[in-house]
């Protein structure tokens, strides 16, 4: 390993040079049309000198020194991912450093040697230990990447609108599962505090499947609220959904339920009537 990594900071500068020409030439590199090559050259000169830094102070099978080449290549990979390269196009980026030092090497040795052999599987080594480093980084910066794309999604399909005076409506769009029903109880119920509202509309017509599941997270929504003292009105079950709820034989008997968001919106200003609050004239 010592050896090779001689031969890497001797020829430093050249190595840089002939891995950007390669990266230039080969189609899938990891690299944008307008991607500053001085911005290049910075990142792969960091990766070749915590590569250089690991095989000089490597004794034989040491470990010692590749925190920082991980630490590199995880930066590469974490860039690319952010900038929706694919896995394959960011390992291809630093891969192309592979055949550039092989013929390097290959060069500095003197025919088919043990020596040449020994640098070659050093080599390999190398660039096994840092594909799995690319591949890891890579995956968990695309994980955390969709797990806020979906947070963002779950904030924009789940808002309660203040509608009128004591009622707030939700209008629900996409699957209800276990963590957004629970996100829909507590925001639901955040709501009905702030805006001391004593109605909620649940409209459920952008909801695709509602089974016995969507339901039973229905069911303790609207129990959770009549704690607070407000009713929920459910709109929008289509006729396929109330079949199958049907069939499933689930009781919906707790709940106010209306086939539209606009028969709903009419049951929550006559439920305020009925309590006296008085009913807007533009509704009646």
């Amino acid at each position: 390993m010592q050896r090779l990594g001689r031969v890497l900071s001797e020829h430093r500068d050249p190595l840089i040079d002939a891995w950007i020409d390669g990266i230039r030439d080969r189609r899938g590199a990891g690299t944008a049309p307008g991607t500053s090559q001085r911005v290049l050259r910075v990142e792969l000169s960091a990766f070749l000198d915590a590569l250089t830094g690991f095989l000089l102070g490597a004794d034989s099978g040491s470990e010692d020194g590749f925190g920082e080449v991980a630490a590199q290549a995880t930066a590469i990979s974490t860039a690319r991912a952010r900038d929706g390269f694919t896995p394959a196009e960011t390992a291809t980026l630093v891969m192309s450093l592979k055949p550039v030092v092989g013929a390097l090497i290959q060069r500095q040795a003197d025919g088919v040697s043990a020596d040449l052999l020994a640098m070659l599987a050093s080599l390999d080594a190398a660039f096994d230990r840092v594909t799995l480093v690319i591949f890891a980084a890579f995956v968990e910066t695309r994980e955390r990447l969709i797990e806020r794309q979906s947070r963002a999604l779950l904030d924009l399909a789940t808002p309660a609108l203040p509608i009128w005076r004591h009622i707030v409506l939700m209008p629900l769009v996409g699957i209800v599962d276990t963590q957004r029903a629970r996100q829909i109880m507590e925001w639901l119920l955040g709501a009905l505090m702030q805006e001391e509202a004593q109605i909620a509309i649940l409209d459920v017509t952008g909801v695709p499947v509602i089974d016995s599941r969507v339901a039973l997270h229905l069911t303790k929504t609207v129990e959770a609220a009549r704690l607070l003292g407000a009713r929920v009105i459910v709109t929008g079950i289509s006729p396929d959904a109330a079949q199958t709820l049907v069939k499933l034989d689930v009781d919906l008997t707790s709940m106010i339920t209306r086939g539209t968001l606009r028969s709903g919106l009419a049951e929550a200003f006559r439920m305020l009537a009925a309590d006296g609050r008085g009913l807007p004239r533009k509704a009646s």
